[in-house]
Protein backbone atom coordinates (compact mmCIF):
# COMPACT_ATOMS: atom_id res chain seq x y z
CA UNK A 1 0.00 0.00 0.00
CA UNK A 2 1.35 3.47 -1.18
CA UNK A 3 1.67 6.56 1.36
CA UNK A 4 1.99 9.24 -1.31
CA UNK A 5 -0.98 11.67 -1.25
CA UNK A 6 -3.47 12.03 -3.57
CA UNK A 7 -6.10 14.62 -3.91
CA UNK A 8 -9.64 13.09 -3.95
CA UNK A 9 -12.62 14.72 -5.56
CA UNK A 10 -15.77 14.59 -6.39
CA UNK A 11 -15.54 14.17 -10.53
CA UNK A 12 -13.82 10.73 -11.54
CA UNK A 13 -10.48 10.74 -12.20
CA UNK A 14 -8.17 7.96 -13.81
CA UNK A 15 -5.50 5.95 -11.40
CA UNK A 16 -2.49 4.48 -12.57
CA UNK A 17 -4.36 1.03 -13.00
CA UNK A 18 -7.04 3.03 -15.48
CA UNK A 19 -9.47 2.63 -12.71
CA UNK A 20 -11.97 5.40 -12.23
CA UNK A 21 -12.08 6.83 -8.50
CA UNK A 22 -15.58 8.77 -7.27
CA UNK A 23 -14.89 10.29 -3.71
CA UNK A 24 -18.70 9.64 -3.63
CA UNK A 25 -18.62 6.04 -4.34
CA UNK A 26 -15.78 5.24 -2.34
CA UNK A 27 -15.96 3.62 0.84
CA UNK A 28 -13.88 5.32 3.78
CA UNK A 29 -11.22 3.22 4.85
CA UNK A 30 -8.77 3.98 7.26
CA UNK A 31 -4.97 2.97 7.55
CA UNK A 32 -2.11 3.54 9.94
CA UNK A 33 1.05 2.83 7.15
CA UNK A 34 3.55 5.86 8.75
CA UNK A 35 4.94 6.78 12.04
CA UNK A 36 2.07 9.01 14.11
CA UNK A 37 3.35 12.49 15.06
CA UNK A 38 4.63 11.57 18.74
CA UNK A 39 2.74 14.71 20.34
CA UNK A 40 -0.91 13.07 18.87
CA UNK A 41 -0.01 9.25 19.21
CA UNK A 42 -1.16 6.58 21.02
CA UNK A 43 1.26 7.27 23.80
CA UNK A 44 -0.32 10.66 24.40
CA UNK A 45 -3.89 9.41 24.99
CA UNK A 46 -5.96 8.47 27.68
CA UNK A 47 -8.67 6.56 28.36
CA UNK A 48 -11.09 9.05 26.60
CA UNK A 49 -8.63 9.45 23.88
CA UNK A 50 -9.41 5.57 22.96
CA UNK A 51 -12.91 5.86 23.62
CA UNK A 52 -13.46 8.75 21.13
CA UNK A 53 -11.64 7.24 18.46
CA UNK A 54 -13.43 4.24 18.62
CA UNK A 55 -16.33 6.02 18.54
CA UNK A 56 -15.00 7.43 15.49
CA UNK A 57 -14.44 4.31 13.69
CA UNK A 58 -17.75 2.84 14.77
CA UNK A 59 -19.78 5.94 13.21
CA UNK A 60 -17.23 5.94 9.83
CA UNK A 61 -15.67 2.36 8.77
CA UNK A 62 -17.95 0.70 11.07
CA UNK A 63 -21.07 2.26 9.14
CA UNK A 64 -19.55 1.77 5.78
CA UNK A 65 -19.91 5.29 5.01
CA UNK A 66 -18.64 7.01 1.91
CA UNK A 67 -15.53 9.33 2.24
CA UNK A 68 -17.84 11.71 0.62
CA UNK A 69 -20.41 11.75 3.96
CA UNK A 70 -17.61 11.07 6.29
CA UNK A 71 -16.66 14.60 4.59
CA UNK A 72 -20.32 15.73 5.10
CA UNK A 73 -20.52 13.94 8.79
CA UNK A 74 -16.75 14.98 10.10
CA UNK A 75 -15.15 17.37 7.75
CA UNK A 76 -14.20 20.21 9.85
CA UNK A 77 -15.40 23.63 7.75
CA UNK A 78 -14.56 25.92 10.52
CA UNK A 79 -11.21 26.88 10.75
CA UNK A 80 -8.13 24.97 8.58
CA UNK A 81 -10.00 22.36 7.12
CA UNK A 82 -6.85 21.48 4.58
CA UNK A 83 -3.53 22.36 5.15
CA UNK A 84 -0.39 21.43 3.64
CA UNK A 85 2.02 19.74 5.38
CA UNK A 86 5.44 18.00 4.93
CA UNK A 87 5.41 14.34 6.15
CA UNK A 88 7.92 12.21 5.28
CA UNK A 89 9.92 14.75 3.08
CA UNK A 90 6.52 14.60 1.15
CA UNK A 91 4.15 18.00 1.32
CA UNK A 92 0.34 16.31 1.40
CA UNK A 93 -3.11 17.80 1.77
CA UNK A 94 -3.77 17.45 5.73
CA UNK A 95 -7.53 16.61 6.21
CA UNK A 96 -9.05 17.03 9.68
CA UNK A 97 -11.52 15.13 10.98
CA UNK A 98 -13.96 15.90 13.92
CA UNK A 99 -17.86 15.60 15.49
CA UNK A 100 -19.83 18.33 16.15
CA UNK A 101 -18.10 20.42 19.07
CA UNK A 102 -16.10 17.88 19.90
CA UNK A 103 -12.25 18.20 21.03
CA UNK A 104 -11.45 14.77 19.12
CA UNK A 105 -10.03 15.60 16.05
CA UNK A 106 -8.40 13.01 13.95
CA UNK A 107 -5.88 14.50 11.32
CA UNK A 108 -4.22 12.49 7.78
CA UNK A 109 -3.90 12.48 4.53
CA UNK A 110 -5.93 10.21 1.56
CA UNK A 111 -2.87 7.66 -0.17
CA UNK A 112 -3.07 6.24 -3.78
CA UNK A 113 -5.21 3.15 -2.44
CA UNK A 114 -7.68 5.72 -1.52
CA UNK A 115 -7.26 4.95 2.38
CA UNK A 116 -7.54 7.66 4.85
CA UNK A 117 -3.84 7.46 6.65
CA UNK A 118 -4.10 8.62 10.36
CA UNK A 119 -1.09 11.25 11.35
CA UNK A 120 -2.43 12.79 14.19
CA UNK A 121 -5.04 11.87 16.94
CA UNK A 122 -5.88 15.18 18.48
CA UNK A 123 -8.18 13.88 21.66
CA UNK A 124 -8.13 17.66 22.93
CA UNK A 125 -7.92 19.86 19.63
CA UNK A 126 -4.96 21.28 20.84
CA UNK A 127 -2.82 20.99 17.56
CA UNK A 128 -4.29 24.95 16.43
CA UNK A 129 -4.01 26.38 20.27
CA UNK A 130 -0.16 25.85 19.87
Amino acid sequence: MGTRGRKLTDKNTSSKKGEKLVKADLKFKMAISITLDNNYCFKQMRKSGLQKLDQFIKETVGKHLTISKVDDLFLRTKGPVKSKETIEGISRDVVHYGKDRSPFRIHGFYNDDGYFVIYQIDTNHTKHKE
